[in-house]
């Protein structure tokens, strides 16, 4: 048996600022394609969360029905992202996820494992259970044959920037030795590690959302998970250059903005030693333009009165 990967699809109607096309439009394209894919070759779908880039928008739930109309027996399953539901909320059900669970258009994945039968290099069939967590949830304590999680958490197999905080893949799927494939989401990056027939794998973002230096050279593609033989095979899915959708232009804008604001404050603080006091104030202001004694004398006046 085969299955999908995906995450953090981040499925939206408002085009991101660093995108140069409808982002609408190339999302309900990209997904075609696994859609496609899925169907023809009837594979089911597993999404590690962030199906969604907020937690409720009727108008994307709409479009997403809508395109899901030609994929009939498609099966689609989720954990929730923190996108995908409000932080300080516990009724996950009232956002759009929440909705296509209830009414069965997508299946949850969570504690309660999704268990069915397969074979793993032509051996006895062997149960499996395919297990949940959703952005902040426990990890299950798995109990079947061959167990595999699907998490929403920080992992990553590097650091994305200076001083980023996360969980390192390597050392999570050594953590946690009851799961033989983990499929995780959250860092928009991919990765893929394998040791000992266990697997842990990130299959990246869907959508390059922000440009990025990784997106600058990223090629959106997706795992295809074998269950029998426990490996991997990459789909590239079709997709224009980062220089044709992508843009850095607001990023430099920023930047100049940044070294002019940095400028300024560096010529005010060494130019001009603002204090708390109008007297001090006024007395440097006046040195500084060689005011005429007169002047000052009459100033000097007016504050004494």
């Amino acid at each position: 048996m085969k299955f999908i990967i995906l995450s953090d699809l981040h499925l939206t109607c408002n085009t991101p600022v660093a995108r140069l096309d409808n982002i609408e439009e190339t999302w309900k394209r990209k997904l075609k394609f696994v859609l496609d894919y899925a169907k023809l070759n009837e594979m089911k779908i597993l999404v590690a969360g962030d199906f969604f880039d907020r937690p409720r928008d009727w108008r994307i739930v709409t479009e997403f029905l809508k395109l899901m109309e030609d994929y009939e027996g498609v099966t689609i399953s989720s954990v929730f992202g923190q996108h995908d539901m409000y932080l300080y909320s516990k009724d996950r059900y009232s956002t759009s996820l929440g909705v296509l669970i209830k009414t069965g258009m997508i299946s949850e994945l969570d504690i309660t494992p999704w268990c069915f039968q397969a074979k793993r290099n032509n051996n006895n069939p062997e149960t499996i259970g395919i297990y949940g967590a959703s952005w902040g949830q426990e990890i299950p304590d798995p109990n079947r044959n061959i167990n595999i999680l699907v998490i929403h958490k920080n992992i990553s197999d590097a650091p994305l920037f200076p001083g980023h905080e996360y969980t390192g893949a390597e050392l999570f799927l050594k953590s946690h030795p009851e799961y033989h494939v983990i499929i995780c989401g959250d860092i928009h990056k991919r990765f893929f590690f394998q040791k000992n027939g266990r697997i842990i794998v990130n299959p990246g973002p869907l959508l390059r959302m922000e440009a990025t230096d990784y997106n600058m050279t990223y090629d959106p593609a997706f795992p295809v998970l074998d269950i029998d033989t426990q490996s991997v095979e990459w789909v590239t899915i079709p997709y224009e250059s980062s220089a044709a959708v992508l843009s850095r232009k607001h990023i430099d804008n920023k930047k100049e903005t940044e070294s002019m604001l940095d400028e300024f404050i560096k010529n005010v603080s060494v130019d001009h030693k603002i204090t708390f006091s109008f007297k001090e104030n006024l007395q440097e202001y006046l040195t500084k333009n060689k005011t005429s004694q007169e002047i000052k004398d009459i100033i000097s006046k007016i504050m004494g009165e």
